[in-house]
Parts: structure tokens; sequence; C-alpha cells
């Protein structure tokens, strides 16, 4: 099995705090921890470490960071011949992160936003061996537009995760075989609430399926033959950063080993969770290894 990841590669910066800070707070952290993430680095390692063959699509500045988040990717085993290497700076997060796991993002995009529309098309070959595409908003729309045609056009299943939440062209739902929102991107994407109102408005628009990640509660999924709500596990939560990041990467990874839905939402649930229950994003992706072997502690 093969997936091809289109997305964001960023160094993250966080914070560890009480709470949150409200508007025109100053708190005080009790730590912090620079370690790689961006949505799209984040599922690629969570897809890999699962048992996938993995290429990424993206972006890095020419400094530093880029060489260091490049040299991870590296080491984890991830098909970098998609990455570009542009002239400004690599993708930064920073990342405030309560004792509660509940968190706050503030993302400069950096090189990210210079992954144009043309690499995506240069890249082809790599779309073209691909099981699944998963693909997410922290890059250019156009260049988001682009993979998921030419995903669609090659007859690639595609995974649109729209985090962060903004408006997705028309033309590019029914292009889309999964697309996977939380409650916040479901609302922003919908205006609806009510995740099945919400789900139901997403199939008109001619999405294939959609499953709504609930957080503690689990997910929920709707296509034309399925409505389930799969439950997550029970964790204490330490820090939410890439948990719907692990999702999806475990997600594409399920379907593509053939799984029945149920048991690749469940999959998919259980390593989430596994990564809300530690700290930072892609250090705490799980081994194929830990799931199959160790429950969540």
């Amino acid at each position: 099995m093969k997936i091809v990841v289109v997305g964001s590669i960023n160094m993250d910066y966080s914070l560890r705090v009480q709470q949150l800070p409200r508007k025109g707070e100053t708190v005080s952290a009790s730590s912090y921890i620079v370690t790689a993430g961006g949505k799209g680095a984040n599922q690629a390692v969570a897809a890999r470490r699962l048992g996938a063959e993995v290429a990424l699509i993206g972006a890095l500045g020419a400094d530093e960071a880029g060489r260091e988040l490049k040299a991870r990717l590296n080491q984890e085993g991830i098909d970098l011949s998609g990455v570009a290497v542009t002239n400004g700076y690599t993708g930064i997060a920073q990342i405030t992160v309560e004792d509660s796991g509940e968190n706050s993002i503030v993302i400069a995009p950096g090189a990210n936003s210079e992954l144009e529309s043309v690499w995506i098309e240069r890249n082809e070959s790599l779309l073209r061996e691909a099981d699944f595409v998963l693909v997410q908003l922290e890059i250019p729309m156009d260049s988001v537009g682009t993979a998921v045609r030419v995903a669609h056009r090659l007859g690639r299943k595609v995974i649109l995760n729209p985090a962060p939440a903004k408006p997705i062209p028309e033309e590019l739902y029914p292009c889309i075989d999964i697309l996977t929102p939380n409650e916040t991107e479901l609302q922003k994407l919908t205006g609806y609430s009510d995740v099945q109102e919400g789900a139901k408005a997403l199939l008109a628009k001619g999405v294939k399926r959609v499953i709504v990640t609930l957080g503690e509660r689990g997910c929920f999924c709707m296509d034309a033959e399925h409505a389930l709500s799969v439950p997550s596990v029970p964790i204490i939560a330490i820090d939410a950063t890439g948990a719907g990041d692990a999702f999806n990467g475990a997600l594409a990874v399920a379907l593509s080993e053939k799984m029945a839905l149920e048991e690749a939402l469940g999959f998919a649930n259980q390593v989430g969770a596994w990564v809300a229950s530690r700290a930072g994003a892609q250090i705490a992706m799980p081994y194929r290894r830990e799931i199959d072997g160790e429950a969540i502690s």
C-alpha cells in the first residue's frame, strides 16, 4: 500500500501552561519544547509508522529548520522526492497547550505558502502510484484543488482533512472520496452544529463519505449506505496537538489495508487517542507494534 500526503511541514514551538491566556493576559509556561510538525508531515509520519509506504509532497525553506526537518523525515523512511526547497523560511507553528490538553495554535506558513500547483503537477507520477492521497488546508487552496483534481482524474482515493477550516471551492466536493472535519470545521463549512445535518449537507455537495471527528466522543461517519458512531478509547488527555492528524493517517492506512469500515474507524480512533495521551505531534505518533500490542496508558 502507498499513501501520498500533500501538505504542510512545520517546526512546532510548544509552551505548556496551566490555562490558555485570555485576551490581554500574560501567563507563565511550565515547559517549552521544539518538535517537528505541520499537518502534512504529521499525517505522513503517522501513516509511515503504522506500516504504509509514504511519499510527501510539500515545501521547506533553505534554512536550518528546513534541513533538520528533512533529516527527520528521511529517518522515518518517507519518500521526499516531492518536497521542494524554497528561498523562504520553513513554516512554523506557535502552540500553547494547557494542562487539560486543549491547545491554541498560530501558524506562520513560510515555505508552505509557496507550494504551487505547478509543483503538484510536476509530481503527478507520485500521485499515480498512490492507493490514497491525503490532503489538508495548510497549503494554498489552488494547490489543494490541483492535488484533489489530479488524484481524482487518476482514479486515486482522496481524503481531504479540511483543517484549518476555510471555504472549499464547490467544484472540488465531487472529487473528494472522504472528508474528515472536526465539529468546528463542519460548522464552518456547512453552518450546521448538528453533526448529522452537517454531514448530509456535505454529501449533497458530492462528497462520497463524511467522517466527523468528535474528540473524546470518537467519530461519526455517514455515506450513502452508513450512518454510524464509533466511540473513542478512554484516556487521560495530555496534549491534543496532532491527534486529528494521527486519526487521518491511521484512517488512510486502515482503508488501504481493506479493513471493514467500522474496524477502520475504531483503529483511527485508537491511534488518535494514543497521540492525545502524549506530548507533541510527530514525536507522539505510535508505531504499529505499539498499537497492535499494547493498551493505551
